[in-house]
């Protein structure tokens, strides 16, 4: 095999892909190493153990492949912020309720399609984010951070969620939220400069695929240091219901739903209000969220000429 890479850290989540992902991060082990590419695998047995492996084993590898959902591969980015190569690039076989990278860059997702990724492909570069909120330490954010109604559908599924998890896993809470639902009373402040107004909805998105449905702005950028802010004023269920028709059919900003583009992103509210980062429960209002100015170099297929 000839790639660009000496050795690969395999960091896999094995109950993703409703329990397959051990299976097929072996078998993406042994196609790797019958390649020709050396890879060494470790699989995580819970929370925080894809951050700490990034952040331990990367000296030594210069490629890491994420191997699960979009969680996986926030905890290994995560990690390399801790570490000291910061600039290994990181490839990603999706098997994840979402996988909403793998939709905006095009990743293959069978093994196959990875290893000759791995052979052949580029890397492109994405914009991350820290997010901070009170007592909690801080966190890497490379998606989508909302607060409002999606963050309360996240952290309702997170409060009973036990093993492997689908988009049908999320249709109760999505039903249950939206049936007692009260917007939030949010203040928003942008680079510096608050925003007029309340609003009941903010969504901050590094992304165009949102969900697995809603499509938002298509000139959005991974890598111009901003992320789009996608504002609600009312955010009840008729705007929000509005916007994902609007979203399914054609793509946001629009209707109810206004945009602006920012490096940092205050919010406070009246009342504690939850927020989900890149799908995954993070905690209650009030919270900062900034661009570091560090760009992730994500392993993608070479275009086709």
């Amino acid at each position: 095999m000839s790639s660009p890479y000496q050795r690969a850290l395999l960091i896999a989540n094995p109950i993703a892909g409703a329990g397959r992902g051990k299976d097929r991060a072996l078998a993406l082990e042994a196609a790797l190493n019958e390649s020709g590419l050396p890879a060494e695998l470790r699989l995580t047995g819970g929370a925080g153990d894809a951050r700490r492996f990034a952040a331990e084993r990367a000296a030594g590898f210069d490629v890491i492949v994420s191997i699960g959902g979009d969680g996986t591969l926030r905890e290994i980015l995560d990690g390399l912020q801790a570490s000291d190569d910061k600039a290994i690039p990181v490839a990603t076989l999706p098997m994840g309720t979402a996988n909403v990278l793998a939709i905006d860059f095009g990743l293959p997702k069978s093994i196959p399609g990875v290893v000759e990724m791995l052979r052949t492909g580029t890397t492109r570069n994405l914009d991350l984010a820290r997010i901070q909120a009170g007592d909690l330490a801080p966190t890497t954010s490379f998606l989508a951070v909302g607060a409002g109604l999606d963050g309360e559908v996240v952290q309702r599924l997170d409060s009973v969620r036990s093993g492997p998890i689908s988009k049908l896993t999320y249709v109760p809470h999505v039903v249950r939220a939206v049936a007692g639902y009260k917007p939030p009373v949010l203040r928003v402040v942008i680079d510096g400069k608050p925003l007029d107004g309340t609003f009941g909805q903010v969504l901050i998105a590094n992304i165009i695929n949102y969900g697995g449905f809603l499509k938002l702005d298509p000139g959005a950028r991974t890598d111009d240091g901003l992320w789009e802010v996608y504002l609600w004023r009312r955010g009840n269920r008729r705007e929000l219901s509005r916007s994902a028709i609007r979203g399914a059919a054609r793509h946001l900003p629009g209707g109810p739903c206004t945009m602006v583009r920012a490096k940092k992103v205050e919010i406070t509210s009246d009342a504690p209000t939850p927020y989900h980062v890149d799908g995954d429960a993070g905690g209650q209002t009030p919270l900062v969220f900034e661009v570091t100015g560090k760009r992730q170099a994500i392993v993608v297929p070479r275009p086709r000429s």
